[in-house]
């Protein structure tokens, strides 16, 4: 089982656990050969897509599944590269879109660590969107975890 995202009808995931199954994932040695600067640039794309959505003109299905798909991507990734570059995933945890922050909650909820608590304090406290809190809370919730 693998956490993800669903849109919601108003464009924003929701959070839950499902199984991603027919989608492509990045194959494992993608995440290798990212470092801190292609970490930093993959949470400028997950801050840059809501404004690349609104830039469609007809907002289709398919055109949003794309949207979806490259979010959990990115997201997975993401929880990859935690594990090596955590400040700057944390540093996502403070972008300027709506939304964006949640995917970055969902690969630190892939890859819980008692060092990102500080970080989703910070961005729970400032937090004013229900679904941004609800992944924050459960990201918080599972770093503080006891291992095992």
């Amino acid at each position: 089982m693998q956490t993800q995202a669903t849109p919601q009808s108003n464009g924003a995931p929701a959070v839950h656990t499902a199984s991603a199954e027919g989608e492509a994932a990045l194959p494992p040695s993608f995440a290798c050969r990212c470092g801190a600067s292609e970490t930093a640039a993959i949470i400028r794309l997950l801050d840059e897509l809501p404004a690349a959505r609104q830039a469609i003109e007809a907002w289709d299905g398919v055109s949003r599944d794309q949207h979806q798909r490259a979010r959990r991507k990115y997201s997975r990734l993401l929880a990859d590269l935690f594990q090596r570059y955590p400040d700057a995933v944390l540093a996502g945890l403070h972008g300027t879109q709506a939304h964006a922050c949640i995917w970055i909650a969902l690969s630190i909820i892939e890859a819980p660590s008692a060092r990102a608590v500080p970080a989703l304090e910070q961005a729970l406290a400032k937090a004013q969107d229900a679904l941004d809190r609800k992944a924050l809370a459960e990201a918080l919730r599972v770093c503080r975890e006891p291992a095992g």
